[in-house]
């Protein structure tokens, strides 16, 4: 508790962080949470609005340890005042009570004004992960007891960035296990859930999933795969079952997508690797769909310096820009931060 309040206070004091660009170029480039000496990896973000118009940014913070997907980790964050360009003192969110760590960051604002945050508390490297709900009533400065989303004993997975709410006011929450790809569900405000059906290419194991509601209240679902690329499924009872999985235009190597929708245009944007064969994750590209994920059109690289990678985009739109988080590998697992304009994904 010290320490967030502690963060609280001098967060405007301290001067903005690893700004890499004037202010008033497009896309903004802003290494976020750069890694230090004991801070092998910083990585997995969300970021949600607050109430007062500030942001808040989590994500996964790797204290200790080498870096590993089960190193030592807590759920860290910073507030910014400034829409993303510059950032306060780092807090600690969740501190690590798994036995291994704490990861995956997923916000979502709740009907009476809380904040839900969804993430993973992962005790055992393989055998043992688990979902985990936490609500914060004071905008992410203090977060109440956990509730534990998946059974015990298996490993379940999240990835950052994901949790969606429906038309219908239900909440979905995309999660994986032994290769399959489902959501939990609930519908009175994160109170009670149950797991919806679950999918999978006929040929192979599908990870990381993420949705999105169609315009004719359909949910398309999104998965990642070691078979070329991200394969689709189609939920028409909000994602309480799912159609067949089959493949998308959006190839690439097994590695998760962002997708949501532009609020000024309504149309699709995905964000992943888009690199058919390829054994690295670069370049990091944004297309976009204008006919509901039917055809993709406008693929644009976000990153693709040769020798380097990126991984885990999350997207949140402030306005008509969107604040896109993802971490690189060069030099050290830092995340990054990335504004850019909706014209940018429309320019050829």
């Amino acid at each position: 508790m010290k320490r967030l309040l502690f963060g609280l206070v001098i967060c405007w004091l301290v001067p903005p962080l690893g700004t890499e660009q004037a202010v008033g170029e497009e896309p903004f480039r802003l290494t976020v949470a750069p890694v230090g000496p004991k801070n092998p990896r910083n990585s997995e973000a969300a970021i949600i609005p607050r109430r007062d118009g500030t942001l808040l940014l989590g994500w996964t913070d790797f204290y200790a340890g080498d870096g590993a997907d089960h190193g030592p980790a807590r759920i860290a964050g910073r507030i910014s005042a400034d829409g993303g360009r510059s950032w306060g003192e780092e807090l600690t969110l969740i501190e690590n009570d798994g036995g291994c760590n704490v990861m995956e960051v997923n916000f979502l604002r709740l009907k009476d004004g809380r904040i839900a945050l969804f993430y993973l508390q992962k005790n055992s490297e393989s055998s043992d992960c688990r979902v985990m709900m936490r609500t914060s009533a004071d905008e992410g400065l203090t977060w109440g007891g956990a509730s534990q989303l998946s059974p015990a004993g298996k490993y379940t997975g999240l990835t950052n960035g994901r949790s969606i709410r429906l038309a219908s006011g239900r909440i979905l929450l995309e999660a994986w296990e032994g290769g399959d790809s489902y959501c939990y569900l609930s519908d009175d405000e994160g109170r009670t859930w149950r797991e919806g059906a679950r999918v999978r290419p006929a040929a192979g194991p599908s990870y990381e999933p993420a949705c999105v509601e169609l315009k004719d209240g359909r949910v398309m679902m999104l998965m990642r795969t070691g078979l070329g690329g991200q394969f689709k499924s189609i939920s028409s009872d909000g994602g309480a079952t799912w159609t067949a999985a089959e493949p998308t235009p959006l190839e690439g190597t097994a590695a998760p997508v962002s997708i949501g929708r532009i609020p000024a245009t309504g149309d699709l944007l995905a964000i992943w690797n888009h690199n058919p064969g390829a054994g690295m994750r670069n370049p990091l590209t944004a297309a976009i769909s204008k006919d509901e994920g039917q055809s993709w059109q406008n693929f644009r690289n976000l990153e693709d310096t040769p020798n380097d990678a990126w991984a885990y985009p999350a997207v949140t739109w402030i306005g008509d820009r969107a604040l896109v988080t993802y971490f690189n590998y060069r030099g050290g697992l830092s995340l990054q931060l990335r504004i850019v304009p909706k014209e940018w994904f429309y320019e050829k």
